[in-house]
């Protein structure tokens, strides 16, 4: 039984989270930093990280348009974007719709997100392919670390982290974390924080 379990782990977890969500999984990941499952139902889609829910498609344009463009459309004659997180690439459909826009680096640590949302033709269009774009390099490591070894400057930065439940992600919402915005943000440059309630998280 052991054996039988630990061979069809895989099959018994999906199972297990589709009775818990009470949805269609389409897509479910373990990667070595997150439990992945995406979900289609009724035509609405859903991520959720480690059981959080992250997005759905009926309602995510109010969260990225608000973290994107009041930000980004007061840049003059903005050039290099910055997304720190967003491995799903909204952000970044959102950044695209500003054609002056030379180049966005995407720096997010779980290259399983970023596959998915990239290769995943139902995804890609929730995304508008935005993950294909010519102008985005897509970086699959720790923000924090990536940050100090940074040498470029952005004219708009854009941090889109979940909320800070534990150490791990806790460090990306530290004075250390923003003096190194700081060193990587134009002069003349912005940055947007995704943030919730401070009783929340």
């Amino acid at each position: 039984l052991l054996l039988l379990g630990f061979v069809f782990a895989e099959q018994i977890q999906s199972y297990t989270e589709s009775i818990t969500l009470n949805e269609n999984i389409i897509f479910s990941k373990s990667s070595p930093y997150q439990r992945i499952i995406v979900t289609s139902d009724k035509g609405v889609a859903r991520l959720y990280l480690n059981n959080n829910l992250q997005f759905s498609s009926a309602d995510e344009y109010r969260y990225h348009e608000a973290l994107v463009h009041p930000g980004l459309s007061r840049i003059k004659d903005p050039k290099h974007v910055l997304i720190l997180g967003g491995g799903d690439g909204l952000a970044v459909r959102e950044v695209l719709k500003y054609p002056g826009v030379d180049s966005i680096t995407l720096v997010d640590l779980d290259s399983a997100v970023t596959s998915v949302f990239r290769n995943s033709k139902f995804l890609g269009k929730l995304n508008d392919n935005a993950l294909s774009s010519s102008k985005l390099k897509v970086i699959n490591t720790d923000a924090f670390s990536w940050l100090k070894n940074n040498q470029r400057v952005f004219d708009f930065i854009i941090i889109d982290f979940p909320d800070p439940s534990n150490f791990s992600v806790g460090k990306l919402y530290t004075t250390s974390f923003y003096r190194e915005i700081k060193k990587a943000l134009a002069p003349e440059g912005a940055f947007v924080v995704q943030s919730t309630s401070p009783y929340i998280a």
